[in-house]
C-alpha cells in the first residue's frame, strides 16, 4: 500500500466544537446507535487510516491552562459512554485537575467520511480493582449527517492462550502538547499490532494491573494505553494497559470484565427528549440502551454462605481455522495506511 501522501490523497479528519449542537435536531429526528466487531487486514508495520474504526476508536486530550495534552485512547461502548485505562487519568495530576474545575477532558473519534465527532467528559467511574475507567460523555461537535454512531461489541469470553489479538489505539507526536487557540491541529499515530496471547493473569498480575489481564506478543508505542483490542472474532475484549518494547515485546491486556459489573455509571446523553436510563452497571444498561455484549449470562448470582453476589464464570470458544476464515468474509475489516496521520480539531 502506497504512503497516502505519496498517492495525492489525505487522511486526515475535523470538527468544529459546539456550544449547543443539539440546536442540529429537529423535533423527533431519530438516532441510531449500532455495534460493530471488526476485524483487521495489513502486517504490524501499517498503521490504521485515521478514521478506520468509524468512531469507536478515541483520542483523550486533557485541556487546562498550560494547552492541549493528548495521552492515551479510548473506546465507545455505549451512547456517550466509552472505557480508557484508569492510570491515564492520573497523568500530570490530570484527575486532582479535573475533579476542581482546573481541566476537562475532551475525546476526539475520527469517522471514515473524514468528519470526527467531539465528546467532552461530564463523568468518570474509576472501576474497583482494576485498570479500567468508564467515562461518560456529551456530543459537543456536530451530529453525523445520517445521525448514525457506532460502538465496539463487546464480549465476556476469555480469549485461549495462542489466540491472535488486535492491540489498537492512537498515539501523538512531539510529547502529544500543543499551545490551545482558535484552531488546533494535532499530528496523531493510529496504531494497531497483532499479538497470540502468551498468558493469562484471571486474579491480576501485582499492584499496576489488579483486575483479570492477558499477556500479548507485541509492543505497542507509548501513548496508546486503554487502546481496544479485539479477539479473533471481532469483538472488544481488553483494553491496553501497559507494553514493553525492546526485546522482550510483551503487553498486557486488562480484560473489560470488571468494568461490566464492579461499577455504577449515569449516562449524560442523549439529550432530552431522548430516554436515559438510570445509574447502573454496564451489564444492567445492556442492549436496551445500546450496549452490546456476547454472553452477559457469564456473571451469574450465588449466594455462598447466605450473601448474595455476582460471579463471573470464564468461558472459552475454540476458534477453528475454517470458522475464523468463515467470519473474515463477512465481517467489515478496518484498511491500514503506511506513515503518520493528522487528526485536527476545532475546540470552542
Amino acid at each position: 500500500m502506497t504512503h497516502p501522501e505519496m498517492a495525492g490523497e489525505k487522511d486526515e479528519a475535523s470538527t468544529l466544537a459546539l456550544i449547543d449542537p443539539e440546536q442540529e435536531l429537529t423535533r423527533g429526528e431519530r438516532l441510531r446507535f449500532s455495534a460493530q466487531r471488526l476485524l483487521f487486514e495489513g502486517t504490524n508495520d501499517h498503521h490504521m487510516m485515521v478514521g478506520a474504526l468509524n468512531g469507536t476508536l478515541l483520542a483523550l486530550s486533557f485541556r487546562d491552562d498550560y494547552g492541549h495534552h493528548t495521552y492515551g485512547s479510548g473506546v465507545m461502548v455505549g451512547p456517550g459512554l466509552a472505557l480508557c485505562a484508569a492510570h491515564v487519568l492520573y497523568e500530570n495530576d490530570f484527575y486532582v485537575k479535573l475533579q476542581n474545575g482546573g481541566a476537562t477532558l475532551v475525546a476526539q473519534a475520527p469517522l471514515s467520511d473524514g468528519g470526527m465527532l467531539l465528546w467532552t467528559v461530564q463523568r468518570m467511574t474509576l472501576v474497583p480493582d482494576s485498570d479500567l475507567a468508564i467515562l461518560s460523555m456529551s456530543l459537543t461537535s456536530r451530529y453525523p449527517e445520517d445521525r448514525h454512531f457506532m460502538t465496539a461489541w463487546m464480549t465476556t469470553r476469555m480469549p485461549a492462550v495462542g489466540e491472535v489479538l488486535t492491540v489498537t489505539g492512537y498515539s501523538a507526536s512531539g510529547g502529544g502538547t500543543v499551545p490551545i487557540a482558535r484552531r488546533t491541529r494535532l499530528e496523531m499515530f493510529p496504531q494497531c499490532q497483532l499479538g497470540a496471547v502468551i498468558d493469562r493473569y484471571p486474579n491480576g498480575r501485582g499492584s499496576l494491573l489488579p483486575g483479570p489481564c492477558l499477556a500479548v506478543d507485541c509492543a505497542v508505542p507509548g501513548g496508546t494505553s486503554g487502546g481496544p483490542v479485539f479477539d479473533s472474532k471481532g469483538y472488544l475484549v481488553g483494553l491496553l494497559s501497559t507494553s514493553y518494547e525492546g526485546e522482550d515485546k510483551t503487553s498486557f491486556v486488562s480484560h473489560i470484565w470488571p468494568a461490566l459489573v464492579r461499577a455504577n455509571t449515569e449516562p449524560v446523553w442523549p439529550p432530552a427528549p431522548y430516554p436515559r436510563p438510570s445509574m447502573g452497571s454496564l451489564l444492567r444498561l445492556g442492549s436496551a440502551f445500546g450496549v452490546s455484549i456476547e454472553r452477559p449470562d457469564a456473571f451469574r448470582l450465588c449466594a455462598p454462605a447466605g450473601t448474595v453476589s455476582l460471579q463471573y464464570v470464564a468461558w472459552e470458544d475454540s476458534l477453528t481455522l475454517d470458522r475464523i476464515e468463515s467470519l473474515e468474509k463477512r465481517l467489515p475489516r478496518a484498511p491500514f495506511a503506511q506513515g503518520p496521520v493528522q487528526l485536527v480539531s476545532y475546540p470552542r
